[in-house]
């Protein structure tokens, strides 16, 4: 062993035997640990920070830890994150901003972490351009109001205050910070020099050490801001030394030398906690008083020996320490409870005993499946079974039942006893209860188990007493359990805030992250811990949200307000627990609210949590839930298909009146043909009286040898020969077009515009046509001769007719009646 290393562990023994006579007051903590087994990305925790929210923010080597009281998530920088900064040499600084960034220092580098995305931002070089700085940045520093400031050479730049200021000193400069309007910088030596912020003009210069000690510690620098000036730790090669300036009389104290290093300190409630490279220290800063912390106790009852990187206070008072090697440690800020005493220590002894002397000999036999009774000051009984814990108020009254489902740790209840506040406590098969009691009526059950010092072992029927004191004893099978009511800090309970934070979002049972898209549709625009609305499509509408009360110190105590209008079960406001949630607040505090199968629209999620279940000061957060339209349902999509629908329906009346227009006007000129064809019909009947000669056949211009204007007129001819009879048979009908062009073998259309057509032509050319189309008929009957025939038609003479018939029929009517005859 070398002498430097015999020497520095003398000094270390010096000034522990030095400052053992000190007194001190820090209260002794029991620390959990936390490590890469628990999700943290490396066991050396660097950096550790609370949110204003309550958040935990840890950086481990190469990665931003984010713990939300359960689970530990990280990211990771690549090589293309990381910013040069060459003036650069310390370790690890964590500072954030006000534009939602969070900026990690390391030796020579930086990064840079968009907070809102919760991601490293790859591109550091443009946000800082973005913010206004020009030229190689050779250094960073964050100050106590979270404002940046770059160093370009010779010049000191703060975007958020375009505060430009000189820094021209031949010592390194390690640390900036704001007071007031006063820009300080810390240089290697111990020197501080003091400028305007506005005009940049100096104000004044002071050295906090002299002589060798510049150069004896002046390897590093951590500097804490008070109200009255800042306190400074500079370390050496091998040793530290703690310092304070009054910034008003700009004068320095010396407060504390230790032959090792201090690596960081953070002021809690009157006291300087200062992390070192053998457990941590803290300076009573009212009275002076120092302790030092050197083996840290664990739960279990295992003690450690670590030096400590970083020490930091959440918003409960709960203490986090972050080691080098030994991950992240947390303390409760209360000395538990509940103290737990195995049957090798004289203190189980000892209450034993004084359970034997309260409780005296051992009584008779309880009942089947009675495993212990209690009657209270208020003559209510109490009976722990295997089933739960029975109240029955008075005798005869039917029993009120606490199960699980209440908040009890297990059902199988063994002992129970009142505490000197009238409370109830209850020792099960795994932990213990408190039943509180307010106005006669059992308000609500605290559990207690392995977290809280509770023995994880089931207690003995019966053996539980209180003491002239208010202890409660309670005796397990390994081991005497004692509970100081007043240890509890009911008070500061109740006056304790947690602030729900969303956590996790899980939609169709998958995790989704800020940005990305699922099924086309961008679920959340931030990290679930910035957002304030959660956008799915309605195929998506299966939502988990997990939210966090951010409660480390008593996860089991928290207590959430929440309500979903529009949502099944949610729409009025429910208190929900461990105990009453059926698991959807877990053993974490993290409360998992399922919105499952909701219809399109947007639900407003409304939120508090709280250690107590009658607290409920705060306002809601409020989150929004979007199930958007199907496409086919969007406003869009409707106006289309009603402006297409319009259009069909204005298309559609105006072809309606079109058409009724033409059909009026066709009905109109239908009744006006068949108006001309009956008065044609009734002409040509009012004719057939009439002689044939060829003087009365001419009438319309043609001879019986020279038909020209009835042949180019055929067709209406013909159709009109057999028209005419039917109209004439059918006078009282009330006849159609469609009828007629039935009885005639046409397409009504056709016959239609055929009668258009010729309905003005004179019926005299008819009556040749229809006298020789009634000749078919009466030649068909061979009893009547052919003079006869020519005389019923009223043919002038039997030649004119037979002339007639064979300009017609291209045939004699002798022939004629002899072809139909065959």
């Amino acid at each position: 062993m070398t002498r430097l290393r015999i020497g520095r562990m003398l000094g270390v023994l010096a000034a522990l035997l030095f400052f053992t006579g000190l007194r001190a007051q820090e209260d002794e903590r029991v620390f959990r640990v936390f490590n890469a087994s628990n999700g943290l990305a490396d066991n050396s925790a660097q950096t550790i920070r609370c949110t204003k929210t309550g958040r935990m923010v840890i950086s481990t080597i190469g990665h931003i830890n984010f713990y939300d009281g359960n689970n530990f998530t990280h990211i990771d920088p690549t090589p293309a994150d990381v910013f040069p900064l060459p003036a650069y040499n310390g370790h690890y600084h964590m500072y954030f901003d006000k534009h939602h960034h969070l900026w990690l220092k390391d030796k020579l580098s930086v990064t840079c972490v968009d907070l809102l995305m919760e991601r490293f931002v790859s591109d550091v070089g443009s946000v800082i351009k973005g913010m206004g700085v020009s030229g190689k940045v050779d250094d960073m520093y964050g100050d106590q109001n979270n404002l940046v400031w770059f160093r370009t050479g010779d010049t000191l730049y703060c975007p958020a205050l375009q505060s430009r200021v000189a820094v021209k000193y031949k010592a390194e400069l390690q640390v900036v910070d704001v007071h007031g309007r006063q820009l300080l910088q810390f240089f290697a030596d111990g020197t501080v020099k003091a400028f305007d912020v506005s005009t940049g003009r100096p104000l004044f210069t002071s050295s906090a050490l002299e002589g060798a000690d510049t150069a004896r510690y002046a390897s590093s620098g951590v500097m804490l801001p008070h109200a009255g000036g800042f306190y400074q730790i500079r370390n050496g090669e091998q040793e530290s030394v703690l310092l304070d300036f009054d910034i008003e009389k700009r004068q320095w104290k010396k407060m504390m030398e230790l032959p090792y290093h201090l690596n960081n300190m953070v002021e809690h409630r009157g006291r300087l906690y200062l992390a070192s490279e053998y457990g941590y220290w803290v300076v009573d800063l009212t009275t002076g008083d120092r302790k030092h912390v050197e083996s840290l106790q664990l739960t279990g009852g295992r003690k450690l020996l670590t030096d400590i990187n970083v020490l930091a206070f959440d918003r409960q008072g709960g203490m986090w320490v972050g080691t080098e090697r030994r991950g992240l440690l947390y303390a409760r800020p209360f000395e538990p409870p509940v103290k737990a005493y195995d049957w090798q220590q004289p203190e189980a002894l000892r209450y034993y005993q004084m359970i034997e002397d309260k409780l005296g000999p051992e009584r008779g036999r309880l009942e089947r499946r009675l495993n212990c009774v209690y009657k209270d000051s208020r003559g209510w009984t109490w009976r722990g079974t295997y089933t739960g814990l029975q109240l029955i108020k008075k005798d005869g009254a039917a029993p009120e039942n606490y199960s699980q489902a209440d908040g009890l740790t297990n059902d199988v209840v063994h002992c129970v006893v009142e505490g000197a506040d009238g409370d109830i406590w209850a020792g099960t098969s795994y932990g213990i209860c408190r039943i509180y009691i307010d106005d006669g009526q059992v308000t609500h059950i605290e559990s207690y188990v392995n977290s809280d010092n509770v023995p994880n072992e089931s207690f003995v029927n019966g053996r539980a007493i209180c003491l002239d004191d208010g202890t409660i004893v309670m005796q397990s099978l390994d081991h005497m359990v004692v509970i100081s009511p007043n240890d509890f800090h009911d008070a500061e309970l109740r006056s304790m805030k947690i602030y729900p934070k969303l956590v996790r979002v899980m939609v169709n049972g998958n995790d989704v992250k800020a940005g990305e898209k699922v099924d086309g549709t961008v679920v959340l625009e931030r990290a679930p811990s910035r957002s304030q609305q959660i956008t799915i499509s309605d195929d998506q509408n299966s939502v988990s949200l997990t939210f966090s009360g951010l409660n480390y110190m008593r996860p089991l105590q928290t207590y959430y307000r929440v309500r979903v209008k529009g949502v099944k079960g949610f729409s009025d406001w429910r208190i929900l627990s461990v105990a009453n949630s059926g698991g959807l607040v877990d053993g974490h505090g993290l409360l998992h609210l399922p919105l499952m199968g909701i219809k399109p629209g947007t639900y407003r999620v409304e939120l508090q949590a709280s250690i107590t279940p009658s607290e409920w000061d705060q306002e809601p957060y409020i989150w929004y839930v979007k199930v958007q339209e199907p496409w086919w349902r969007t406003t869009g999509v409707y106006l289309l298909l009603t402006a297409v629908l319009m259009g069909l329906l204005i298309t559609n009346f105006i072809f309606y009146n079109r058409n009724l227009r033409l059909r009026m006007q066709r009905n109109n000129e239908e009744a006006n043909v068949l108006h001309r064809l009956r008065g044609f019909a009734e002409r040509c009947e009012a004719l057939s009286n009439e002689v044939l000669t060829p003087y009365s056949v001419q009438a319309e211009g043609s001879t019986a040898n020279d038909a020209s204007d009835q042949t180019a007129n055929a067709a209406y001819v013909d159709a009109m020969v057999r028209i005419v009879p039917y109209i004439n048979s059918h006078k009282s009908a009330s006849l159609t077009i469609a009828q007629l062009a039935q009885a005639v073998g046409m397409e009504t259309s056709d016959l239609y515009q055929l009668m258009a057509e010729n309905t003005y032509e004179n019926p005299r050319m008819l009556l040749l046509p229809l006298r020789l189309k009634e000749a078919e008929q009466l030649l068909a009957d061979e009893g009547i001769t052919i003079e006869e025939v020519a005389e019923v038609l009223g043919f002038v003479s039997p030649n004119y007719f037979i002339a007639c018939f064979y300009h017609h029929y291209r045939q004699t009517p002798a022939d004629y009646r002899k072809s139909i005859a065959r």
